[in-house]
């Protein structure tokens, strides 16, 4: 007798819910490890470090909410039963998400030397062209404004260093 593949999770020790729990885990433990070799150290201001909390504090955190998140998948994964929606997307679904990720990682490498502003400027105005901006005029102005505004409360009210324009480094607001 043959199984028939129904796309649905089987109950037991190795599903797709499964594999996402143990790379949730996996992923977790990498980041706690490597965090602090990776994030940057403040200057010291007087002897004094500039806020009373540890660089590290925030990746770690998310590094042991990826874990728990992992521990609960891989425990709940034994008992469900629910259709993998991943195994059945079509290309169409599938080329968004890379170009998105693609979109994301070419912004990542263009940050350092045309600045938070500019690179995020130039990822929105391609994702809202590639999905099918309707007015231009519209995401121009998005495109623009989002960037800006995000700099500026991060920058401004929560003190985050972002990587400025390296083109205008004193004008108004990048």
């Amino acid at each position: 007798m043959t199984e028939v593949n129904d796309g649905t999770a089987r109950p037991g020790w190795m599903n797709f819910n499964m594999a996402f729990g143990v790379g949730a885990i996996v992923f977790g433990v990498v980041l706690f490890v490597i965090t602090p070799d990776q994030v940057e150290r403040p200057r010291l201001l007087f002897g004094q470090k500039p806020s009373g909390l540890d660089p590290d504090f925030f990746p770690r955190m998310v590094a042991v909410f990826f874990m728990i998140a992992g521990v609960w998948l891989v425990l709940r994964a034994r008992t469900l039963r629910e259709e993998n929606g991943i195994a059945t997307l079509d290309g169409e679904a599938i080329m968004s998400v890379l170009f998105t990720i693609g979109g994301f990682v070419v912004m990542a490498f263009l940050m350092p030397w045309l600045g938070f502003v500019i690179s995020s400027f130039i990822l929105l105005a391609v994702l809202s062209t590639f999905y099918g901006n309707r007015s231009f005029l519209l995401g121009l102005l998005v495109s623009a404004g989002m960037p800006l505004l995000f700099f500026n409360v991060l920058r401004i009210w929560l003190k985050v260093v972002l990587p400025q324009n390296p083109f205008f480094p004193d004008f108004l607001w990048f």
